[in-house]
């Protein structure tokens, strides 16, 4: 905690001489790699996740790691310089730092290939698919780049080879068909078959070898110990050698092919100016030498080691075959059973590196160079270093697949499921099938993801939109994507959205030619998109949150730490579970010492009365992360009794709705039955009711019953219509009545008819 960093960091300076020197003795490692893992495993000690938060409330720890990361920021500004001006690592801002130093790892690459297309020669590109080459200069112009261990070559004045194929590049996004014509050595017929996904669509066609390889099994050679040891193989120069471009060479290839039994094989791609990729070389080994096919040349004719390849009684050996065996596929339609990959075995094995150098030094002692992996296959004639080195890939692979065949069964005790399980492995790389790379509405998202860029709906749009047109633009032109606008530069057009055509050319710089063509199509594109309306955008929670929120359990032991309880974040939180840890929240006593003494008053029986904050003597104290624990740990609880109660009010509604269900049924039933009553009472009423005849006869009836002379003392029961008669009664005696007798009619007569006179008049 008390040591000081050296603000000029000589630590970082280190010369590079000592960090590469290499021992002479086989028994040990490189120095500079044992200097570089010990510092690998220093920085692994480093805290961090809790043990870090803990750690950043000592103010001694923050010193130090503040004047680590200054020194850091610095020297890496420093690197970055010779770059791009633009790019300046800040201190705290992880993400920040580690997209840039990707964009500009991303901008050295792309403008290292554009110089390599560029700066040899005197004529430039006239075109695409044509060359603007002079008359006294139409070969190819190499050019060598040395770059630390690695060197690129790369030529001018290369004719595209994809212009001379019988075969026509379909770069269409439909459906790839497998160019196999016959099946050598079939168990089931050829038969193209199509396969099809959940939403009956077709997605591909089956794999034709697809029985051969379920029913393959190793013969009993391959399995077993060899009886002798192969002898180590003799040196480049002293191998049999043959260069194949030519039909008549190719079929010597395949009639030797077919006397041997062990074959190792490797393919060297060019991917950079097309847009599927094509294969360059395929380099073969036998016990009878090396092979170096020119697939370029007798391209139309390499399916005819289909042969050989799909015989299951001949062990083809590959070093890591997942894109060897698409690229057979792709271009020949050669298919492989009975496959031994090395790359397989040594994951079996568990060696510390699994790639063919590792294999070589190991199994070999052969210290191969590597420094031609960038190299532009495409040259011809085929430079004599890039020959050697195609050599090198398959001249020793026999031997190593021997040397790990008695590996794998000694470490089985010559029991061989480990070796089975290779084989099996390598029986499901076989089984592979090519399908053509496809455009969706999503496929930028890969490459916006990659770039942690944070972009509006503009911008996104802008990303999308020039992404579809460079793919369309790729695959008319047969172009790789990275060729006609490298993903960096597309990434800042679509943050930038110049508006200005001479800042787009600033944003692609150096300018591409594909770009230089298009500059106007960009910029109107660009323009589109600035004049599109800004959508709303979700709240996003910051990453240094979210990852706090998300941290795993440490593999380190000790953590001096007083978080112990598990964690219960808001993407795993369990409800029946978290309010018991909650409510139960145990306190355990710190590593540290320092806080020994804190520790004796914080704890449950505290009295927070007696202790003033304001007494710096005082010693009680609560870590800042610790308090920061209670306070997420009460607001999850309260959000907890929020959520049960809400939940408690929706099933008590729930209940409720289903009681007055019941009480709707039974008042629906009571209200039935009255209406049921109502109707019998009003059809029994309606029976009893007389008709008007029955009325007169009655009052008939009464009148006569009325004269007659009461014999009896019975009280008379009125009915109905008695109290509208008696009504009727009553009205009579008090209106008076009229004579009739003595009313003139004549006078009435006339009277009438006088005003009718006076209306005629």
């Amino acid at each position: 905690m008390e040591s000081v960093l050296n603000p000029e960091a000589p630590e970082f300076q280190v010369h590079l001489n000592t960090l590469t020197t290499v021992y002479h003795h086989t028994s040990h490692a490189l120095e500079g790699y044992v200097a570089v893992n010990k510092t690998v495993q220093t920085s692994r000690r480093y805290p961090s996740a809790a043990s870090y938060r803990f750690y950043k409330t000592v103010t001694g720890f923050n010193v130090v790691t503040d004047t680590f990361l200054k020194n850091v920021s610095s020297q890496s500004n420093q690197i970055l310089s010779a770059d791009s001006q633009k790019v300046k690592l800040q201190c705290h801002d992880e993400e920040y730092n580690t997209g840039k130093v990707v964009e500009a790892n991303d901008n050295m690459l792309d403008r290292l290939d554009l110089d390599i297309e560029q700066s040899t020669g005197k004529t430039q590109s006239d075109g695409f698919g044509q060359k603007n080459v002079s008359a006294w200069n139409n070969k190819p112009i190499i050019s060598v780049v040395q770059i630390g261990s690695t060197t690129l070559m790369g030529a001018k004045n290369i004719p595209r080879p994809q212009l001379n194929f019988k075969d026509i590049i379909d770069n269409s996004d439909t459906l790839w068909v497998p160019k196999l014509a016959d099946k050598p050595n079939n168990i089931v017929p050829f038969v193209l078959k199509i396969l099809y996904n959940e939403r009956g669509e077709a997605v591909g066609y089956d794999h034709p070898y697809k029985v051969e390889l379920k029913l393959y099994n190793p013969p009993a050679e391959f399995i077993e110990p060899d009886r002798e040891m192969l002898p180590f193989p003799p040196p480049l120069e002293d191998t049999n050698y043959m260069y194949i471009e030519t039909e008549a060479a190719m079929d010597e290839l395949v009639h030797h092919l077919d006397s041997v039994n062990e074959i190792a094989v490797d393919l060297e791609h060019h991917s950079y100016r097309s847009y599927q990729g094509f294969t360059c070389l395929i380099q073969i080994s036998t016990c009878g030498g090396d092979f170096i096919i020119d697939a370029l040349a007798v391209r139309e004719h390499i399916h005819k080691l289909n042969h050989s390849f799909t015989d299951p009684r001949k062990l083809k050996i590959f070093h890591g075959a997942e894109m060897d065996m698409l690229w057979l596929q792709r271009d020949f339609g050669v298919y492989v059973v009975g496959m031994f990959d090395t790359h397989q075995a040594a994951r079996a094995l568990r060696l510390p590196r699994g790639s063919l150098k590792h294999l070589l030094l190991t199994y070999c002692n052969v210290d191969a160079d590597k420094k031609y992996q960038l190299a532009d296959w495409r040259i011809r004639p085929l430079p004599e270093e890039l020959i050697k080195y195609a050599r090198m890939d398959t001249h020793y692979l026999i031997y190593i697949w021997r040397q790990m065949k008695a590996q794998l069964l000694e470490s089985g005790s010559d029991d061989p499921h480990l070796l089975l399980s290779v084989f099996e492995e390598s029986r499901a790389i076989s089984g592979v099938t090519y399908k053509k790379n496809e455009l969706t509405d999503t496929s930028h998202l890969e490459l916006y993801v990659r770039s942690q860029k944070n972009f509006n709906s503009r911008q996104m749009a802008a990303l999308r939109l020039m992404y579809k047109w460079r793919d369309a633009q790729a695959r008319s032109l047969d172009e790789s994507t990275g060729y006609l606008l490298p993903n960096h530069m597309l990434i800042t057009l679509a943050e930038t959205l110049p508006r200005e055509m001479q800042n787009v050319s600033t944003c692609c710089q150096p300018m591409p030619p594909f770009v230089r063509q298009n500059l106007n199509t960009i910029h109107k594109m660009i323009l589109s998109c600035r004049e599109m309306p800004l959508e709303p955008q979700l709240y996003e929670m910051p990453s240094s949150i979210s990852t706090m929120l998300n941290v795993g359990p440490m593999p380190v032991e000790n953590l001096h730490d007083l978080s112990q309880l598990p964690e219960t974040s808001e993407e795993n939180i369990n409800l029946d579970q978290a309010y018991l840890i909650m409510a139960n929240v145990v306190h355990f006593q710190p590593d540290i010492q320092l806080f020994d003494a804190a520790y004796d008053t914080y704890n449950e029986n505290t009295d927070y009365n007696n202790t003033c904050g304001n007494n710096a003597e005082t010693k009680y104290f609560i870590p800042p992360y610790d308090r920061y624990r209670k306070y997420r740990s009460l607001a999850q609880m309260e959000e907890i009794k929020e959520y049960k109660e809400k939940e408690a009010k929706i099933a008590a509604i729930g209940k409720g709705d289903e009681l007055i269900k019941a009480e709707v049924l039974v008042k629906m039933q009571e209200t039935k039955t009255m209406i049921q009553k109502e109707q019998s009472e009003t059809k029994s009423q309606k029976e009893t009711k007389k008709r008007p005849i029955d009325k007169v006869k009655a009052k008939v009836e009464k009148k006569a019953v009325v004269n007659k002379p009461q014999t009896t003392s019975k009280p008379q029961i009125k009915k109905p219509d008695d109290k509208i008669e008696n009504a009727s009664k009553h009205n009579k005696k008090n209106v008076k009545q009229f004579n009739y007798k003595k009313v003139d009619y004549k006078r009435f007569l006339t009277e009438t008819e006088k005003p009718k006179k006076k209306k005629n008049k």
